[in-house]
């Protein structure tokens, strides 16, 4: 198990769980934002995955996914650079939050199928 983001392999990102029953998502005012919060350590990269998020499910939805190619758009809109905006793609891909399908960007259910797998292997430990 690698001890430093560094020595993590390609494909891997670090979630921060927390105990404490206020901190939990569902009890947040911005569940997406404090879901994101907790893959990204920089305030401006949070607020970019959030709205990412926020739009590849909504395009989604209206039945006309983000093609990748559009990558420019938001480069233009955020002002950042063509691999600060791959990074915090990247890191979407990797936490399983979305994923890559025909040139278009989709919500991913693989987030929530690694969650679950690790509580139900856990709920098995401590019965």
């Amino acid at each position: 198990m690698p001890r430093k983001a560094k020595e993590a392999k390609k494909g891997t990102t670090t979630i921060l769980i927390k105990k404490r029953k206020k901190d939990h998502i569902t009890l947040s005012r911005d569940p997406m934002l404090e879901l994101c919060k907790r893959i990204f350590r920089s305030r401006k990269n949070t607020k970019r995955a959030k709205q990412f998020l926020n739009d590849v499910i909504d395009r989604k939805q209206e039945g006309n996914p983000i093609k990748t190619q559009e990558w420019k758009d938001y480069i233009e809109k955020w002002q950042i650079s063509r691999s600060s905006f791959y990074n915090m793609r990247n890191q979407l891909i990797a936490a399983g939050l979305i994923e890559l399908r025909k040139g278009e960007y989709h919500p991913s259910k693989q987030f929530s199928n690694d969650l679950t797998d690790m509580a139900e292997w856990w709920e098995t430990q401590i019965q």
